[in-house]
């Protein structure tokens, strides 16, 4: 699960050590793919082999000619970056894809769960801004879910009543 951000520089080579614990996410495999957001945002997403069979079951699940699924494997095959780890965790992102999210020297690795992104500092101090001025607005969709899942026992390690 990849979780928590990590600022990081490109080395003097133009690559970027991959955080430790998103290594270890990768559960032993040796490469990640990068791609231009799907949601339009100005970073990248990634993951590793499990991201890219996740986004292979939804391209097979779609039809054939469908505009979203021509949209999709646009954006996750066509301009994604196959990149393998180096001995030492390390990644060389092709400047394209560093240009694509603005991204010169230093950078933000975000974890999501079952991907991450890799933001630009700055770019993402701005959408972190935007996502907690947003959280007022969406906390109750939030506590609904939540609390429907709660009732269904459908999360693990929670207490309900009359458990002890």
């Amino acid at each position: 699960m990849f979780v928590s951000t990590y600022e990081t520089s490109l080395d003097t080579k133009g690559r970027v050590s991959v955080p430790a614990p998103f290594r270890h996410a990768l559960e032993g495999g040796a490469r990640i793919f990068l791609y231009p957001a799907l949601d339009g945002s100005p970073c990248l997403e990634g993951g590793g082999d499990a991201l890219m069979l996740e986004n292979q079951k939804t391209l097979l699940r779609m039809s054939p000619n469908s505009t979203a699924r021509k949209v999709f494997l646009n954006r996750t095959v066509s301009k994604a970056v196959e990149l393998k780890l180096d001995d030492t965790g390390r990644i060389k992102i092709p400047a394209k894809h560093l240009g694509l999210a603005g991204i010169e020297k230093d950078l933000a690795f975000v974890g999501a769960i079952d991907r991450f992104y890799v933001w630009e500092p700055a770019r993402y101090a701005a959408f972190d801004a935007e996502m907690e001025a947003q959280l007022g607005d969406v906390q109750s969709d939030f506590e609904g879910s939540f609390n429907a899942q709660l009732a269904t026992g459908g999360i693990r390690g929670v207490v309900g009543e009359g458990e002890r």
